[in-house]
């Protein structure tokens, strides 16, 4: 049963949407929502942490599901505070259903991201690269995410409206839930990979460094990295390889 809740996440949005908007079969949604939050977003923060090895790899795979699940545990409240202003006052299980349901899919379209992620990781694909290309599948998978939300919405008055402040709460929880959760890759110069990183700026900046980094295009901001995290220097890249003589801080990975 559940196989199947899964097959019309990624066929039948609608139909989903529907069922969750008009209480039907909630449970076995639900069900089968949670079992692809956890599958298919464990695997590929598995393939993100594959970037640095090692228990990375571990932390990866419980932060992604972790992200969403607190961004589901955020959203669903302001969800169904919304739609209940806007003219559509629904169950809260049926916001909930209708949240996993889209947190599902998105985890779904993550799974099928994972392999390509995985070989370009193998064949040496660079630390911003990797970086940018993960976001990009996140936001992919966000999208698929809103389709389930916004078709949830149904027909009617204030349609537009609802769809927007959705999405709104969506991107702005989501991604902030996300970037308090790193790191997932683990810079390559980095001694050691904490479980999480201290606070820097927002979700936003990290974005736009992050791409402008991609294209050997580098900020310097005047904040400098934590030397805890780099004993060698900034940013000497191997921990198997001696400290260089007046090794220090540069800018090639701001």
């Amino acid at each position: 049963m559940s196989a199947a809740v899964m097959s019309r996440l990624l066929r039948a949005p609608a139909e989903i949407a529907a069922s969750c908007r008009e209480d039907r079969d909630i449970r076995a949604i639900a069900l089968a929502s949670l079992g692809a939050i956890a599958l298919g977003s464990a695997v590929f923060g598995g393939v993100i942490g594959s970037f640095r090895g090692r228990e990375q790899i571990l932390y990866a795979a419980i932060k992604v599901p972790l992200a969403m699940l607190v961004t589901l545990a955020l959203c669903a409240p302001a969800f169904h505070a919304l739609a209940a202003v806007l003219g559509r006052p629904w169950p809260m299980r049926s916001i909930i259903a209708l949240a996993l349901a889209s947190a599902g899919r998105s985890s779904l379209v993550l799974l099928a991201f994972a392999p390509v992620l995985w070989l370009l990781i193998d064949l040496g694909l660079g630390y911003h690269a990797s970086s940018v290309i993960a976001w990009l599948a996140y936001a992919v998978a966000g999208l698929a995410a809103l389709g389930v939300l916004v078709r949830g919405i149904g027909a009617g008055r204030g349609r537009a409206l609802t769809a927007l402040a959705f999405m709104a709460v969506f991107f702005a929880v989501g991604g902030q839930a996300a970037w308090i959760l790193r790191p997932y890759l683990g810079r390559p110069s980095a001694k050691v990979v904490p479980f999480l990183r201290a606070r820097e700026g927002s979700f936003p900046d990290a974005l736009v460094r992050s791409f402008r980094s991609s294209l050997d295009i580098y900020d310097h901001d005047g904040h400098p990295p934590d030397p805890a995290d780099y004993p060698c220097g900034y940013p000497y890249p191997y921990e198997d390889q001696a400290c260089p003589a007046g090794g220090g801080v540069t800018g090639s990975e701001r």
